[in-house]
């Protein structure tokens, strides 16, 4: 039962800090991978091959989500999630090649995929809307600082290089990720510590705690809940297409303005930016208001406004469509992982959960892959055709569920 004033006042506060690092892999990636190619001898198809790697083990974590939470409560696979992820960054920043760099970077992925799923999990089941947005809002907070930690290393570490001129025996340029690497692997550390002490302190909500409460809720609410197959299936799939549309969106409208409409790689990566602050933002913003807003609503508003900055990128280019396909993407997963407890039995809320980011995940791959394809074979400017679909395709799929919630409440 998610009533706030029964939270411990220690207990989110460690959630949201320790959900911080979550964020660490996609944004130090992004900034570490070109001096990766120069050390490595890498070229941009290996990216492709490694993101596939991560996709697969972070959706492995997920589907196997509930068979782990038969052996051990969702904050232990949490705490071993992210073992397995600073382990994966330890390896990385030792990675002498490319066998090495995906064989770490397919570990990390299901650490960080068993972290993500366990806590979309615990806070379906314990919190509300408004905390999961915030959690989501540190994920961006981490996405947005890992960068900043590896690119700092990097440029201390050129800099060296130009000190010392090109003679220098280590050209740490090609390097310095290595260490940015290992500097993220000790922040994860302090935060294992952290959730290691709060376990000691038992001050996290266990399910035993409230089994009985939600024994009674489930009797309560019984016509309510969806309980057929296809429901789940529907669910499933709700994040499918929001996985593929994310991070579809903000890969490839850089390509596009590029190659179709003129503009520089200084503009391109500037709207990256934005589209990661207007979705940090949505977070904030939404999971501040969802204490008016049921989820419903919230995922409603989020779909036209991503909708509507789409639109607005297609046909005039102009970066507001991108911080507005941020903010309005920004709240759908916290807030449909969310209302998962509001529309389903607690008894299978682990498991859906882990389907459910799962799905994201393969999403990720799957709808990125073809959409590349697409955009091969036809033409670039086809990308926000591509995406609106998707956005259309999630909002399809909620809203079938939201009218079958509906008519169960109407017959009872």
């Amino acid at each position: 039962m998610k009533i706030e004033k029964r939270r411990s006042w220690l207990l989110l506060p460690v959630i949201l800090l320790s959900y911080f690092v979550v964020g660490f892999p996609d944004g130090a990636f992004t900034i570490s991978w070109d001096a990766m190619e120069l050390g490595l001898g890498l070229v941009t198809f290996h990216s492709g091959i490694i993101l596939v790697g991560y996709s697969i083990t972070y959706t492995l974590a997920g589907v196997i989500l509930a068979w782990l939470n038969r052996f051990m409560k969702l904050q232990t696979v949490y705490l071993l999630g992210l073992a397995i992820m600073g382990l994966g960054f330890v390896g990385l920043a030792f990675s002498p090649n490319f066998v090495m760099v995906l064989t770490t970077v397919t570990i990390y992925g299901f650490g960080t995929g068993a972290m993500a799923s366990s806590m979309n999990a615990y806070m379906a089941k314990h919190f509300t809307a408004k905390q999961n947005n915030w959690m989501h809002f540190f994920w961006g907070a981490g996405a947005a600082v890992s960068p900043l930690i590896m690119g700092r290393l990097l440029i201390l570490d050129f800099s060296q290089q130009y000190i010392y001129g090109e003679g220098y025996s280590f050209n740490v340029y090609e390097y310095g990720w290595m260490a940015g690497y290992l500097a993220i692997a000790a922040i994860v550390g302090i935060v294992g510590l952290m959730l290691i002490i709060s376990m000691f302190k038992k001050i996290w909500l266990d399910d035993d705690n409230i089994a009985e409460e939600q024994k009674s809720e489930e009797v309560t609410d019984k016509k309510r809940y969806l309980t057929k197959k296809w429901h789940e299936a529907v669910e499933v799939l709700t994040f499918f297409f929001l996985g593929g549309t994310d991070y579809t969106v903000v890969f490839f409208t850089g390509t596009v303005l590029m190659r179709t409409r003129g503009f520089s790689l200084a503009d391109v990566a500037i709207f990256s930016t934005v589209y990661y602050i207007g979705m940090t933002l949505g977070r904030l913003v939404f999971g501040w208001s969802a204490k008016w807003l049921k989820e419903i609503t919230i995922i409603r508003i989020g779909v036209v406004i991503a909708a509507v900055g789409i639109l607005i990128l297609w046909f005039t280019s102009n970066i507001t469509g991108m911080f507005l396909t941020g903010f309005g993407l920004g709240p759908l997963l916290p807030t449909l992982v969310s209302d998962t407890s509001n529309r389903f039995t607690p008894r299978v809320i682990s498991k859906l959960v882990g389907y459910e980011l799962a799905a994201f995940g393969a999403g990720i791959a799957i709808l990125f892959f073809m959409t590349s394809v697409v955009l091969t074979l036809t033409t670039y400017e086809a990308l926000f055709s591509i995406v609106m679909a998707f956005v259309v395709l999630v909002f399809i799929c909620n809203e079938i569920l939201e009218r079958v919630v509906k008519s169960n409440q109407n017959r009872g």
